[in-house]
């Protein structure tokens, strides 16, 4: 199972971005930035699409 969190936190370290610079990019708060890498809190699906759109990256979540 893939965790989100770790994934979130690898590529913003990969792009060389603060979680600052991410939450701004995607409209969120640093707070969630650290709580989602940290698994402290999951991530809405909103949210995810928000980040991971801000990363310049897809995650495929299932098959249907």
């Amino acid at each position: 199972m893939i965790n989100l969190g770790k994934v979130l936190q690898s590529e913003r370290r990969k792009q060389k971005l603060s979680q600052q610079k991410l939450a701004d990019m995607a409209g969120v708060t640093k707070r969630a930035i650290a709580y989602w890498e940290n698994g402290t809190k999951s991530m809405s699906v909103e949210s995810a699409d928000k980040v991971f759109k801000a990363l310049h990256i897809t995650v495929k979540i299932g098959e249907l």
